[in-house]
């Protein structure tokens, strides 16, 4: 997979308050399914979560907004509002080819940069 590193600051991104924990994935009866665990950074022990955005791309010549998911390590759930601005610290995407010959995208991020978590509690920038 080819991995790209993104400024958060010039990849205009808006959250639409969509959180949600990571799930671990578990091989059951030959198939590959979520599990009940929720998934953790290998590097940091940090539990992830997805936080869904919206941002503009463009692809053959054409303008368009779309939604996506960053995958961030925090000790609580992140708190976005609702079609709030989002940065995020070490911003990256992860590019590949699907079966169909389409470009599917995979964005991680070390953490949101204002570091807000559930319980108005702060991370150290």
């Amino acid at each position: 997979m080819t991995s790209y590193a993104v400024d958060s600051k010039r990849q205009a991104m808006r959250a639409t308050g969509i959180v949600q924990e990571v799930r671990e994935w578990e091989e059951r009866d030959g198939k590959r399914r979520p599990s009940e665990m929720q998934a953790r950074d290998e590097a940091t022990g940090m539990p992830l979560w997805s936080v869904e955005v919206i941002y503009r791309q463009s692809a053959w010549g054409r303008e368009s907004n779309t939604t996506g998911q960053v995958t961030v390590g925090a000790p609580q759930l992140p708190v976005v509002a609702e079609f709030s601005p989002v940065e995020f610290v070490d911003l990256r995407v992860e590019v590949r080819v699907n079966k169909s010959g389409g470009l599917v995208e995979s964005w991680s991020a070390e953490r949101i940069a204002d570091g807000k978590v559930a319980g108005g509690q702060q991370k150290a920038a």
